[in-house]
C-alpha cells in the first residue's frame, strides 16, 4: 500500500468534460462495462407493462409499447407566451424550442447511459466478476463511519450545510413508487412483494446498531417509473416532483394547481400568519394531513411550496426567510406602483428568484468548487456592468441523475450531530437532529428565527469525507421512542443509485476525463487509508458505486469536494445558468433585468436578506464562513433601489 493512492504535494488533476456535447445531449441507451455482459441467470424481470401505473402514462391498460392505444402526457402540445418576462409556476416554455425542459413532474435525463442489469430497468447489482455487488449497508459500514468533532470543517459553518439542503430541495424531489392504493410502499412489511420493492435495504443479524433491535431488513421502494420526455418505455427513467431551474419553488410551488393556495391574492403578497410574539410573518399553518411527518408538540406546521417544509428547524427558517423577503419587495413595489395583484406578485418573485440565483453562483457554488472549478465551468457572475451573453438554447435545462443519486448528495456528509440555538443574550443549546425532526415549534418561540440563524454560525459543518453522523446513518427518521425505528440515509444514497441505473465511479472519471485504473492503488484522488477500506469492501474499481466513490475523494484545493463530484456539479450549475433562458444575468429581449436593475441586484447578499427580514441585529457579512466576525446591520449595505422599477404610468 505505501505507492498507493494520493500523495501529499501531488499536483491535483482537474476535470475536462466535454462540457458542450454533455449539456446539449442526453444519453441514451444501457451501459455494459467493458462488453461485460449479464449471462447470468437474471432475478430481476420486468417489462413495459411495468409502467402501466406510472402516472406519467394517461391510459393503464398499456402493455407494450407497441400498443396502438398507447399515449404519454409528454407528447402534449404546450402553448407559450414569447414576450413574457415571468416564468411560468410549473417551470414550462422556459425554452421556446423545447417547452417540456425543466417542467416539474417530468423526468432525469443522463450524462451517460444507464447501468441497468437487464438492460432496462433492473437495478445493478452485480460486480464486474459476476458476483453480487456488496450491500449499501455492509459498504455504510465497512467505509462511511460514524463522523467525530475532529472531522469538522473548521472554516464553514453548519448555514453552509442548511444553505445548500434550501436549494437542493428547490430542484430536487424524487417521486418513489406508490403501493396501488396510494399509500406508501412498506418493502419490508407487507409491500415486500411489490415489483417496486425488489431492493430493498438487507441489514445482517449482527449489524452493529439495527442487530440489537432484530432489524434485519430497512425500507426501501423504488424511484416511480417513467418513460423519458420522448415517451420511450424501451429504458427505466425517473421523475423529478418540483421545476429544475433554480425558481425558489420551494416557496412558490410548482404547479398551478398548488400555488394558488400559497397566496394571498392581495397585495402581491404570500399567504401568511403572525408570530405569536414579534409580530413578524411566519408561513401559514398546513392542515394536518397534508404536513409530511410534521408532530408539533405545541404549535401548528407550516404550509409551503414544498412538501418537505417542516423537516427541520433551520430548513424551516430558510424558507421564512424567502417567504418574507418575497412580501417585504411586493409592499415596496405597491408603494411605488399601479400595479394589481397579480403584477405586484410576479415582479417580486422574479426579483427574489434573481436574488437567491445571485447568492448561489456568487457565494455558495465558491464555497463548494473553489475558484478553478467555477472558472472552468464559466460559473461565476459577471462584474457589475455587465450582461451574461451565453444563454443557448440547446442546452438542455434539465437535472441529470448522477447529480440527484450522488454529486449533490455530497452535502449529508456535512451534516453536524447537532443544531445550534442560541439567543442574543447568549444563552445556547444543543439539540440531536433526530430529537428536531419533523417539529416545527422552535421558530414559534421568543427569538426563534434569529436563534436558529445563530445556531447556524455557531456549529460547524462536518467535511465532505467517508464519515457521516449516525444521526442520518442510524437514526434517520427515528421515530421517538422508539430505538432501531430509523433508517440509514447513506445506504439509501448508494441504493438510490443503483436503482436508477447510474454507472460506477470510475465511468465518471472517464466521462470528467480524469486519471482512471484498473487497479485500487491508481485511485490518484483517495487516500491509502480510503483505498485500504474501499477494496476491503469492493473486488474492483469498477465496482465502486458513484456516491462512495466522489464522496470519499479528497477535496480540491479551495473547494469541499474531489474533482468527480466538482465535474458532475460544476456541469449542471452549468446547464442551469446556459440552458435558463430567465437566468436572472440574461441579456434576452424579454427576460432581462434593465443594467441599471441588475445591478443592484448584484449588489445583494445573503446576510442583507436575512438582516432585511429579521430582528438579528448583528450578522457574519460571510455567511457560510466558521467564526467570522458579526457586523452591524445598519452597516450591511443600502438596500435595492427599487424606484428603478418604476414605469410611465405609475404613481409619479
Amino acid at each position: 500500500m505505501d505507492s498507493c493512492g494520493l500523495e501529499e504535494g501531488n499536483k491535483r488533476v482537474l476535470p475536462n468534460p466535454d462540457q458542450h456535447r454533455l449539456l446539449t445531449k442526453a444519453a441514451k441507451g444501457n451501459f455494459n462495462y467493458h462488453d461485460l455482459m449479464y449471462n447470468t441467470p437474471l432475478r430481476w424481470k420486468r417489462s413495459a407493462s411495468e409502467f402501466a401505473g406510472s402516472k406519467r402514462i394517461r391510459r393503464t391498460s398499456i402493455k407494450s409499447v407497441d400498443d396502438p392505444e398507447f399515449r404519454c402526457e409528454f407528447l402534449d402540445p404546450i402553448e407559450c407566451n414569447a414576450t413574457s418576462k415571468f416564468r411560468t409556476i410549473d417551470g414550462t416554455c422556459n425554452n421556446l424550442e423545447n417547452p417540456i425542459w425543466g417542467k416539474s413532474e417530468t423526468p432525469l435525463i443522463r450524462f451517460l447511459p444507464s447501468a441497468y442489469e437487464d438492460g432496462r430497468g433492473a437495478p445493478r447489482s452485480r460486480a464486474k466478476s459476476g458476483n453480487p455487488l456488496p450491500t449499501p449497508r455492509e459498504i455504510r459500514l465497512k467505509i462511511h463511519e460514524k463522523s467525530f468533532p475532529r472531522h469538522r470543517l473548521e472554516n464553514i459553518n453548519h448555514f453552509g450545510m442548511s444553505f445548500g439542503q434550501f436549494l437542493s430541495h428547490d430542484m430536487l424531489e424524487n417521486i418513489k413508487a406508490e403501493a396501488p392504493d396510494g399509500d406508501d410502499l412498506e418493502c419490508c412489511g407487507k409491500h415486500k412483494n411489490d415489483p417496486n420493492c425488489i431492493m430493498p435495504i438487507k441489514v445482517r443479524r449482527n449489524d452493529p446498531f439495527f442487530g440489537q433491535f432484530g432489524v434485519t431488513c430497512l425500507n426501501f421502494a423504488r424511484s416511480q417509473p417513467s418513460p423519458d420526455l420522448h415517451c420511450n418505455l424501451e429504458t427505466r427513467h425517473q421523475v423529478i416532483e418540483y421545476t429544475m431551474p433554480i425558481d425558489v419553488s420551494s416557496t412558490y410551488g410548482s404547479s398551478p394547481q398548488e400555488y394558488p393556495d400559497l397566496r394571498a391574492n392581495v397585495s402581491g403578497l404570500l399567504r401568511v400568519q403572525n408570530h405569536p410574539v414579534d409580530n413578524l410573518e411566519l408561513m401559514p399553518s398546513a392542515n394536518q394531513e397534508d404536513a409530511e411527518d410534521c408532530e408539533p408538540k405545541k404549535f401548528q406546521c407550516f404550509h409551503s411550496g414544498d412538501g418537505r417544509v417542516n423537516q427541520n428547524a433551520p430548513l424551516i427558517m430558510q424558507h421564512t426567510l424567502w417567504l418574507r423577503e418575497h412580501n417585504r419587495i411586493a409592499r415596496i413595489l405597491e408603494g411605488l406602483t399601479n400595479w394589481d395583484d397579480e403584477r405586484l406578485f410576479q415582479e417580486a418573485r422574479r426579483i427574489v428568484i434573481a436574488q437567491f440565483q445571485h447568492i448561489t453562483y456568487n457565494e455558495y457554488l465558491p464555497t463548494v468548487l473553489g475558484t478553478a472549478i467555477m472558472d472552468r465551468f464559466d460559473l461565476g457572475p459577471q462584474p457589475s456592468g455587465k450582461y451574461f451573453k451565453g444563454y443557448d438554447p440547446k442546452v438542455m435545462l434539465m437535472l441529470r441523475s448522477s447529480f440527484m443519486v450522488a454529486a449533490f448528495r455530497f452535502g449529508h456528509s456535512m451534516i453536524n450531530d447537532n443544531f445550534g440555538f442560541r439567543k442574543l443574550d447568549g444563552s445556547n443549546r444543543r439539540v440531536l437532529l433526530r430529537n428536531s425532526l419533523f417539529n416545527p415549534d422552535d421558530i414559534y418561540e421568543m427569538e426563534g428565527f434569529e436563534s436558529i440563524v445563530r445556531g447556524l454560525y455557531d456549529e460547524h459543518s462536518q467535511s465532505v469525507d467517508r464519515f457521516k453522523t449516525e444521526e442520518v446513518s442510524n437514526h434517520l427518521f427515528e421515530e421517538h421512542g422508539h430505538p432501531g425505528s430509523g433508517n440509514d440515509l447513506i445506504s439509501t444514497n448508494i441504493n438510490r443509485g443503483r436503482d436508477h441505473g447510474v454507472p460506477g465511479y470510475m465511468e465518471y472519471r472517464r466521462m470528467c476525463k480524469l486519471p482512471t485504473s484498473d487497479s485500487f492503488c491508481g485511485l490518484t484522488d483517495h487516500t491509502k487509508e480510503v483505498i485500504y477500506r474501499l477494496k476491503s469492501v469492493y473486488e474492483h474499481v469498477e465496482d465502486i458505486d458513484l456516491f462512495t466513490g466522489g464522496v470519499t475523494e479528497e477535496p480540491l484545493p479551495g473547494a469541499l469536494v474531489g474533482p468527480t463530484f466538482a465535474c458532475i456539479i460544476g456541469l449542471q450549475f452549468k446547464a442551469l445558468k446556459f440552458g435558463d433562458r430567465f437566468f436572472y444575468e440574461n441579456n434576452e429581449e424579454y427576460t432581462k433585468f434593465t443594467m441599471e436593475q441588475l445591478n443592484q441586484i448584484k449588489n445583494v447578499t445573503l446576510a442583507q436578506v436575512i438582516c432585511r427580514n429579521s430582528n438579528i441585529g448583528k450578522v457574519q457579512k460571510e455567511v457560510f464562513q466558521h467564526g467570522a466576525p458579526l457586523v452591524d446591520c445598519s452597516t450591511i449595505g443600502a438596500d435595492i433601489d427599487f424606484t428603478l422599477w418604476k414605469e410611465e404610468n405609475t404613481i409619479p
